[in-house]
């Protein structure tokens, strides 16, 4: 909670907002703090912990968040997960959807037609893995299901989630006596 105090003192002095920080504060403490550096799947995270459109963060959602990436259990990270990957919030990932999410995270890397079609073969394995119901779309209890059994499949679609030498280098540094805890 330092770290948010500290941005909002900053922020005071820029906006007036009542007991909050910036989006891109937030973005900026994901990123540097934590190593979430990809812009796309960024915003969706911004969607999945705060669905309000407001440009501020609250100090319930920052709390909320830094208790999801720095000690969350499987289960809370698979519903934020989910909550990440479902774009249109229809309770399902379509292949259409999965599709969009891949091309944002893989296609960066190439700008040809080789990548599209390796990310449609991507999509029709992970539908094909993770489709437990086999009725066309991964429902939660198909996504819960098929990370249960692999959990590499956690972010398989995006990076929502920081990665674990980044949380110990965060909790290291904000926190000392964590491990011993």
């Amino acid at each position: 909670m330092i770290i948010f105090f500290k941005i909002q003192k900053r922020d005071e002095k820029v906006i007036a907002s009542d007991h909050n920080i910036s989006r891109q504060h937030f973005r900026d403490v994901l990123h540097t703090g934590l190593g979430m550096t990809d812009s796309y799947m960024m915003d969706r995270v911004m969607v999945a912990l705060d669905r309000g459109t407001t440009p501020y963060v609250t100090m319930a959602t920052f709390a909320k968040a830094m208790s999801l990436y720095l000690r969350g259990t499987l289960d809370e990270k698979i519903k934020y997960a989910f909550t990440c990957y479902d774009l249109l919030g229809e309770g399902h990932l379509r292949r259409e959807t999965m599709y969009q999410l891949m091309k944002k995270s893989l296609a960066k890397a190439s700008r040809n037609d080789d990548v599209e079609e390796a990310v449609k073969e991507f999509v029709d394995i992970m539908l094909k893995r993770m489709d437990m119901d086999l009725d066309g779309v991964i429902n939660f209890d198909d996504f819960q299901k098929s990370v249960r059994q692999t959990p590499s499949l956690l972010e398989g679609l995006g990076y929502c989630l920081p990665e674990r030498p980044a949380v110990y280098s965060f909790l290291a540094t904000w926190c000392p006596n964590w491990s011993k805890m």
